[in-house]
């Protein structure tokens, strides 16, 4: 096969397509798929010293591998200009893919594919930076340059030129069996464990990613199936409800004090003897996943997209039920849960008080407040109310909370997190805490003040949490199967008004009672339901956080 000759007019070296395939793989390897060879470096199963290394160097190998034997296969199929298509469009897609893992440990799966198709141009932007843009001008535009501009020899007929790269494949996967031969114990350990996986590799992922996207696109229908069609309130009461749901956005248990962390960042929900649930776990690492799974009721044991998309969410149970749902929100939308609720998007405002001037979705979560006390008191029944906050989204926390709640400096005000040290980062994020901390607070008053006309309670629950450096990792959005602590640990917690605890004649030790095993969202859907005494077949009570308070 031969790689190298001068082209027909003997001005530039022209390049067979098999070699400029594999130079493309090979820079691919080099430069997107690093984390994909440090995760084997990582490994448990990796050993110290030269053991580690050739333990490191087999990942990289079989990484280059599952790139390289796909795009030299192609290169010996397609036309020529075809084939130069295609390595651009790599490079092209895979440079970004390259900043965000080696920069910020970011894995493209399915998850990650969906939420990028559904972030707010204005958080979109603020993932953009000198540094992205200088990588991929570095790293994608270069080698594009220099793709476009290598001529192509012109090889045989294609099928005897797909015949020589297909016995090349052959010859390359023999080698590289036997080199994952000789480390087979550690790999098969570690691809067991999931402390690697393969669609980490690029652009393996990404192809992965889109197909799983559009199969769940597919079967997904027009018309969802009904739940809760038996839903009603159990019993009269002598006041309506009030039930507040403030869903968190990006907010992680590390860094609650209530869960112990060595800093006050709930101070007024401390004050408030706000009931705390420790030890609570996400259902995903992404919005695109939790907040549907949360709203689904499936659970995470039984969650998948499609499934979910496909039939009614908590919001039509409770709709069913005769309960007015309301649904204000500053973090770009409900991700397809609400239909069924009258919904106030506040997230392209450009009120001077809450927003940053020339910057959309950048309003403070102050704005979910305004007007609503006077919106409330004009009801008549009972209501849930979804307030969904843009929480401690990032990169730029530094954007989620007014400067006077800026108690921990000095505050990483960039949104190139690796621009700042790890303490200031933990110091804007842990301001954007402290701020939700005061949304919470600001809910409770006004629920106090509306204690004349509802039974009021709030409940608060994140959707996911956040990495701020460990283990190398930033932001979320993690294969759950191998995702930290820091993306899945979530604070979850309740204020019940003292006419709300009274008309359900709850104790006040039962409900500060620790519960028999940590909760997780799978008990969201239940706990909302219970507290809005909506009777449905729906309703599981052994996941509902309050039920074991009900007197017998």
């Amino acid at each position: 096969m031969m790689w190298l000759s001068k082209d027909p007019m003997g001005r530039r070296t022209a390049a067979s397509p098999a070699l400029i395939a594999l130079l493309v793989a090979l820079w691919v390897s080099l430069t997107a798929n690093l984390p994909f060879a440090a995760a084997f470096y990582r490994s448990v199963e990796a050993g110290s010293g030269a053991g580690q290394l050739f333990f490191t160097f087999t990942g990289w190998l079989l990484g280059f591998a599952v790139v390289a034997l796909p795009l030299l296969l192609i290169a010996g199929i397609l036309p020529l200009r075809a084939t130069k298509v295609l390595l651009i469009v790599v490079l092209l897609v895979c440079a970004p893919v390259g900043y965000f893992g080696n920069f910020y440990g970011t894995q493209v799966n399915r998850t990650m594919f969906e939420s990028v198709l559904a972030t707010h141009r204005g958080e979109a932007m603020e993932l953009l930076g000198w540094r992205l843009g200088l990588w991929v001008a570095c790293i994608g535009l270069v080698p594009v340059w220099w793709v476009w501009r290598t001529p192509l020899r012109k090889a045989v007929s294609v099928p005897k030129r797909a015949l020589q790269y297909a016995l090349a494949c052959l010859l390359g996967s023999a080698v590289v069996v036997a080199v994952a031969l000789v480390e087979f114990k550690g790999l098969a350990s570690a691809l067991r464990n999931r402390s690697v996986s393969f669609y980490a590799v690029a652009p393996v992922n990404l192809v992965f990613a889109g197909i799983g996207h559009g199969r769940t696109v597919h079967e997904t229908v027009a018309v969802r199936a009904a739940r809760g069609t038996d839903a009603q309130v159990g019993y009269a009461l002598p006041k309506h409800r009030l039930v507040v749901l403030v869903l968190g956005e990006t907010a992680r248990a590390q860094n609650y004090s209530l869960e112990g962390y060595h800093r006050e960042t709930n101070p007024r929900m401390r004050a408030l003897q706000a009931l705390y649930f420790p030890g609570a776990t996400a259902c995903g690492t992404a919005t695109a996943d939790s907040v549907p799974c949360i709203f689904s009721g499936l659970g995470r044991g039984k969650y998948a997209t499609a499934l979910a998309k496909n039939q009614e969410t908590l919001i039509d149970v409770v709709r069913r039920a005769g309960t007015k749902v309301i649904w204000r929100d500053n973090d770009g939308g409900c991700k397809g849960v609400c239909a069924a609720a009258e919904v106030e998007n506040v997230t392209d405002s450009t009120d001077p008080r809450f927003c940053r001037p020339g910057e959309q979705s950048e309003c403070v979560d102050d704005i979910l407040l305004e007007g609503l006390e006077q919106r409330l008191t004009g009801l008549d029944g009972d209501t849930l109310l979804v307030l969904h906050l843009k929480g401690s989204h990032g990169p730029a926390y530094y954007k989620r909370y007014p400067k006077a709640f800026e108690k921990f400096t000095p505050a990483c005000e960039s949104n190139e997190l690796t621009a700042c040290s790890n303490a200031e980062l933990v110091n804007a994020y842990d301001n954007t805490i402290l701020y939700t901390d005061h949304i919470l607070g600001e809910v409770t008053q006004l629920l106090k003040r509306l204690d004349a006309r509802f039974a009021t309670a709030m409940f608060y629950v994140s959707d996911h949490g956040e990495s701020l450096g460990e283990h190398g990792l930033y932001l979320h959005g993690a294969p759950y199967a191998i995702a930290p602590a820091e993306q899945t640990r979530i604070p979850m917690l309740a204020w019940l008004s003292p006419s709300f605890i009274a008309l359900e004649k709850w104790s006040e030790s039962c409900l500060r009672t620790a519960l028999p095993k940590p909760p997780s969202h799978d008990n969201v859907y239940a706990t909302v339901l219970g507290l809005l005494e909506i009777k449905t077949r729906e309703y599981d009570k052994a996941l509902d956080l309050f039920d074991r308070c009900d007197p017998q």
